[in-house]
């Protein structure tokens, strides 16, 4: 079996979990003898055709650097798609593939792609074809229960503090042909859905798609638990602190500022790991109420298991409804106990006796939720045992032979398929 991923990003460039979980699964099936192409995009500095993993990786695309500013997201609307159908097509021609992968806002190139004798199948791991602010918050304040129209979306974008990973302002708000234009490729990757088969990251996800009137299967996001699992505890700990860590981009629907209103009174050690239009504001916030936070830069995810290992305590503050949450089983696979906010698929990652969960934005929940913790050593680690057993359904492995199954499923109805339509 040959199988094509089309995805915007790929490691080295890592926007979010959606990069991280297609390296993943595309190392884990290659190991099972599947032969795996991954078409994305050309960056500096990074070849444009390599084996890595024994993924064979053709970075020929063109999109922005970032999803960050108006340039690099004029690029990626208007020469990514564009550049996916002429690349997909050479190499369909060059080579015969079983199926064609799209990840997330990839599945944009499908209605182009349709006519090729080959299953197309997307992972909807985010939002923007199911949301064009592309984060389901409603009016920027509380989860989004609709399905969006124009009207709609004009009141939620003039009322909301970001857009996608990027401050709102004045002029994305009251610009109409900037609404217009995100709105209408919205509607465009809304549209290709349709001409896929849907694989959701999520329970949640799932719902939102048949809310959308969409039919879709769950498989959850991989994770190499083993890497996790670290046994050098403690030993670059700079204090006897209790040490709480937060990993994410430094913006408002992901939560750091509740976070550190959550810290004041606290007796503790808290380390930042992001970047985003928040930075200074935060770093304003720790100085002139004299936490003792530190923020740094984020890292290469293969340094993100030696974090977890000297940490006591991760917290997962989002506001908006987070499609999966990796954060929660990889703290999980590392043993250690997880606070996350009671919104979207952070409600199915994180487990019972693992982990708790708060009201997203309750600034007085989360302080209570921390001061037990840092209070109680013995919960802390009855919750890490806990989460180390329950973790393993996320494993590659177990993950891989579902995608595997389905693979085989999707070859089998579009050879049906073709056949009515041949006789």
């Amino acid at each position: 079996m040959d199988i094509l991923f089309v995805s915007e990003y790929f490691p080295p460039k890592i926007m979010g979990g959606g990069e991280i979980n297609l390296h993943l699964l595309a190392k884990a099936l290659v190991k099972q003898g599947v032969g795996v192409s991954v078409l994305t995009s050309y960056h500096k500095g990074l070849q444009r055709y390599e084996i890595v993993d024994g993924i064979h990786v053709y970075r020929t695309c063109t999109t922005g650097e970032s999803p960050i500013g108006i340039r690099n997201n004029i690029i990626r609307s208007v020469h990514f798609p564009k550049s996916i159908d002429k690349e997909v097509l050479l190499m369909t021609r060059r080579k015969k593939f079983d199926i064609i992968h799209f990840i997330g806002t990839s599945c944009i190139a499908a209605p182009k792609l349709n006519h090729l004798e080959i299953p197309l199948c997307a992972t909807v791991e985010s939002y923007p074809a199911l949301c064009p602010k592309g984060d389901r918050i409603f009016h920027g304040k509380k989860e989004c229960m609709i399905r969006c129209s124009p009207l709609q979306f004009i009141s939620c974008q003039q009322q909301s503090v970001e857009i996608g990973k990027m401050k709102n302002i004045w002029y994305f708000k009251y610009n109409p042909l900037f609404l217009w234009y995100v709105y209408r490729y919205y509607t465009k990757l809304q549209k290709s859905l349709q001409y896929c088969n849907l694989i959701a990251i999520s329970k949640y996800v799932q719902g939102i798609l048949h809310q959308h009137k969409l039919q879709s299967i769950v498989i959850p996001n991989a994770l190499a638990v083993h890497e996790f699992r670290i046994k050098n505890k403690n030993k670059d700990r700079k204090s006897k602190k209790v040490e709480v860590v937060y990993l994410g981009s430094l913006i408002k629907s992901k939560g750091p500022q509740i976070l550190l209103r959550a810290l004041r009174e606290l007796d503790c050690h808290c380390t930042l790991y992001g970047d985003g239009v928040l930075k200074e504001e935060l770093v304003q916030f720790i100085n002139k109420n004299k936490l003792n936070a530190t923020l740094h830069e984020p890292v290469s995810y293969s340094q993100i298991p030696a974090i977890y290992d000297v940490a006591d305590i991760v917290v997962f503050p989002s506001l908006w409804p987070e499609p999966f949450g990796r954060i929660s089983i990889e703290s999980m696979a590392a043993g250690k106990p997880v606070i996350g906010s009671s919104i979207g698929g952070i409600k199915e990652t994180i487990e019972k006796c693992a982990g708790i969960l708060v009201q997203p934005g309750n600034i007085q929940e989360l302080h209570t939720t921390l001061k037990t913790l840092i209070e109680k050593p013995d919960q802390r680690k009855k919750m890490g045992i806990v989460g180390m057993k329950k973790v393993l359904k996320y494993d590659e492995n177990s993950v891989i032979q579902q995608l595997i199954t389905t693979y085989k499923t999707y070859r089998k109805i579009k050879s049906i398929k073709t056949t009515r339509i041949t006789s």
